[in-house]
């Protein structure tokens, strides 16, 4: 399905266990805030956490933000920051839907559940399901995942290349927009 968007959508993933007196939720303000003010829609899991933090962030600069909620959740609302809802059937939908119209990914710290998003967008890419589109895993700890998924799992060299590892907000815009405009100059030609 087609999100009539007013830029190109960035999906973050992250933990809706982290709270706002926490690093990792300041640094998902933050990214929210530098992808409004870089033109990218924000979408998301649309709870708390890191995704109602990275939702305020773009919000509070004007972006638009999109949280992709299931109705297995239909205790928990969506957060306040969301410009548009869109409630899904199953977990699966929910992934089609944060997954397939993005045109990169940001990953932040989080547990199964963003392990999983990223692995799935890896998977996709890799297995080229999906076209090579940007995946940003923010913060230095993802290098340890990273060496530890090498270590000790089938994963070569070359499949980490469709992967980049950023150490601040800042960073992660600057490669979204550096591989988003590579990949829209190649599709002008």
């Amino acid at each position: 399905m087609d999100i009539r968007r007013p830029g190109p959508v960035i999906s973050v993933f992250g933990s809706s266990r982290i709270t706002p007196d926490t690093p990792y939720y300041q640094q998902a303000h933050t990214l929210g805030a530098l992808l409004a003010e870089a033109g990218f829609v924000v979408c998301n899991g649309g709870y708390d956490g890191a995704m109602g933090a990275v939702s305020r962030g773009a919000r509070e600069r004007g972006g638009y933000t999109i949280g992709i909620t299931m109705d297995l959740f239909r205790n928990r609302q969506p957060n306040a920051w969301l410009s548009e809802v869109r409630r899904t059937e199953t977990l699966f939908r929910r992934l089609e839907e944060l997954i397939l119209p993005a045109d990169g990914y940001v990953v932040l710290h989080g547990g199964a559940g963003t392990l999983t998003e990223l692995c799935l967008v890896w998977s996709l890419v890799l297995t080229r399901i999906l076209d090579v589109r940007p995946i940003i895993l923010l913060g230095k700890p993802w290098h340890h995942v990273l060496d530890t998924l090498v270590t000790y799992l089938d994963v070569l060299p070359g499949d980490l290349d469709v992967l980049q590892v950023t150490a601040t907000p800042e960073d992660a815009v600057a490669a979204l927009k550096a591989a988003i405009w590579r990949r829209k100059e190649k599709e002008n030609k």
